[in-house]
């Protein structure tokens, strides 16, 4: 495989050097996944309006929209049927925040390695696999649940290898939904799937929680598992051609070995390259921030049910339906200001909001007040994470989009520590304590990131020497 002369790197000091592996230059075969002309992402020439059914017009989005909502409803039963078990056997709240940071853990060492997958192989076709992979994970933990209810460390296990399935499929799917849309219209579309995701999520919540209570958590799952094969099923479907070049595969399978080795050394050049960006290393550094003391907020949510509100499963269902609901709406009002000019300043306001909405839910004590306040911590978790999203891929080259989104999951892959921390101070002095905390310091994160805002704003087209 042949290799481009090593050379300084844009965005990076000049002494630091990086080989890039050339693209690939073989014959001009059409992709198997490559769109008909009717299907192709148009070339948006008209001027711009503020529709955010702008992006649903295109059909390539609307099929990749469908495989990757209902992946989102069995990711959502997934979480809190798991979450539920944990404290319902253990009834512990440190198990059960360490039962979340089961499924992110593996992020930071798997999700730059995803990055680069996605960057080299047909987008859809490892969402599919990466499907088909989470149904098996979802079968096993059915069958944990109905005939080996007390090995729950069995459950961390399988947790733990169906979060190495949500490091593919995070930068697949946001791969596939830039992909498929023109330039312009990317924010919209993202906006478009998070509110399909989150808004599966709201009725995935519900559901969960009359199936946990009605006919058990293994029922629950095997919903999950359905949702799963469904999804895998829809990916077949998906003809959505990339924007830019993929990268060179590397060696064939009689080079397995070194096709590999390249492979590993070649992702955390990426992630080393993508950290020397100054708007991508800001995003990456408050992901992980947010992701610590904010999203915790769903490993304390079934203690807080039991043992602050007093409520079982259904309780638990209608907080997490609440908590999408809530990050629809977000993404909704996203959708409607569509291109919109000063992200970075949303983006502040959003962080705001989030902590601010975390320190009233903790204060609360009752179910009613406890359920308008969880949707306003949904609204800012959804908002924030598809305006991340967004400024990420603004700010990384066109060609590296998997890979800056894989660096996103591998940042949030050391949010495990603030589960397990919230979870250990939840048990200590208390979860309303320990997610009031957490939301001071959120709302700390956005006063620090208000005043380093300036890095966020766009400084002309970003871009690399070579292609990766």
């Amino acid at each position: 495989m042949a290799r481009l002369p090593c050379g300084p790197v844009a965005q990076l000091p000049p002494r630091r050097t990086i080989c890039r592996v050339e693209p690939h230059s073989g014959t001009n075969r059409p992709s198997p996944n490559a769109p008909s002309a009717s299907e192709a992402v148009p070339h948006d020439t008209s001027p711009q309006r503020r529709d955010p059914r702008r992006a649903w017009e295109v059909a390539g989005f609307r099929r990749v929209w469908a495989a990757t909502v209902l992946l989102s409803l069995g990711n959502w039963t997934e979480r809190i049927v798991v979450g539920f078990f944990v404290f319902n056997q253990s009834g512990s709240v440190f198990l059960t925040a360490a039962s979340f940071a089961a499924r992110q853990a593996p992020g930071v060492i798997f999700a730059p390695i995803a990055g680069s997958i996605v960057d080299r192989w047909p987008r859809s076709r490892v969402l599919g696999i990466t499907a088909i992979y989470k149904t098996a994970i979802l079968g096993g933990l059915a069958a944990v649940a109905a005939y080996g209810p007390s090995a729950i460390w069995l459950v961390f296990i399988l947790t733990a290898l169906g979060g190495i399935g949500q490091s593919f499929e995070v930068p697949a799917t946001q791969g596939l939904v830039t992909d498929s849309v023109p330039k312009r219209l990317r924010m919209n579309a993202v906006a478009v799937q998070s509110v399909g995701a989150r808004g599966i999520g709201a009725f995935g919540g519900l559901l969960s929680g009359f199936v946990i209570d009605g006919i058990g958590a293994p029922s629950a799952l095997g919903v999950g598992a359905g949702a799963f094969v469904a999804a895998a099923l829809a990916t077949l479907l998906i003809k959505v051609q990339r924007t830019a070049p993929a990268a060179s595969v590397g060696p064939g399978p009689e080079n397995i070995v070194a096709f590999w080795r390249q492979l590993f050394r070649q992702s955390y050049l990426d992630l080393r390259l993508l950290f020397g960006i100054p708007a991508v290393r800001t995003l990456l550094i408050v992901a992980v921030l947010v992701e610590m003391f904010g999203f915790a907020f769903g490993a304390l949510l079934p203690s807080v049910a039991v043992e602050v509100l007093g409520t079982a499963g259904t309780g638990l269902g209608a907080l997490n339906m609440m908590a999408a609901l809530g990050s629809l709406a977000g993404v909704i009002g996203l959708s409607v200001l569509g291109d919109y000019e000063h992200k970075e300043r949303l983006l502040v306001l959003i962080t705001l909001m989030y902590g601010s909405f975390l320190v009233l839910f903790a204060s609360s004590g009752l179910l009613p007040l406890s359920m308008v306040l969880i949707a306003g911590v949904g609204m800012s978790a959804g908002a924030f994470d598809a305006m991340q999203w967004t400024l990420l891929q603004r700010n990384a080259p066109e060609h590296m989009r998997g890979r800056v989104i894989g660096g996103w999951v591998f940042a949030i892959g050391f949010g495990w520590l603030g589960h397990l921390g919230l979870g250990a101070l939840g048990g200590w002095i208390g979860v309303q304590w320990a997610l009031g905390g957490a939301g001071v310091l959120v709302i700390t994160t956005g006063i620090v990131l208000w005043r380093i805002s300036h890095r966020l704003r766009p400084r002309g087209e970003p871009g690399l020497t070579a292609q990766g």
